[in-house]
């Protein structure tokens, strides 16, 4: 029995733009946060690349790679709230969290309607 979800393409739609746009949007803040802060190159390069790795899985819109994306987002979601509770706290930390919350909610949407809309176009 398939699972018809309405207005599919809409809500894959959006969740595409929210997932690409907080992505993005968190690796900026990541790295000026990370240079304003004086933060040494190697620690940004650290902080930078897992999620870069999943840079060529998310233009393809594998839901495997968007889900795993979900789980390493919960990472830096734990070290953000960390950093908000330390007295040096900015508000690029505040964006951080704003961010992370916003990736972890639309990706693992666009992960589900992504399957199911393959499912639907081998289903009719």
């Amino acid at each position: 029995m398939t699972k018809i979800i309405p207005k599919l393409g809409q809500k894959l739609q959006v969740a595409r733009r929210l997932t690409w746009g907080s992505y993005l949007l968190l690796m900026v803040v990541l790295l000026v946060n990370g240079v304003l802060s004086a933060t040494p190159l190697s620690l940004l390069v650290v902080t930078l690349v897992p999620l870069l790795i999943f840079l060529p899985g998310l233009r393809r819109e594998s839901y495997k790679t968007i889900s795993m994306l979900c789980f390493v987002t919960l990472m830096y979601f734990m070290v953000t709230v960390t950093n908000l509770f330390a007295p040096n706290a900015n508000l690029l930390d505040a964006a951080e969290l704003v961010l992370l919350v916003v990736l972890f909610g639309a990706a693992m949407m666009f992960s589900r309607w992504k399957q199911y809309s393959l499912y639907q176009e081998d289903n009719p």
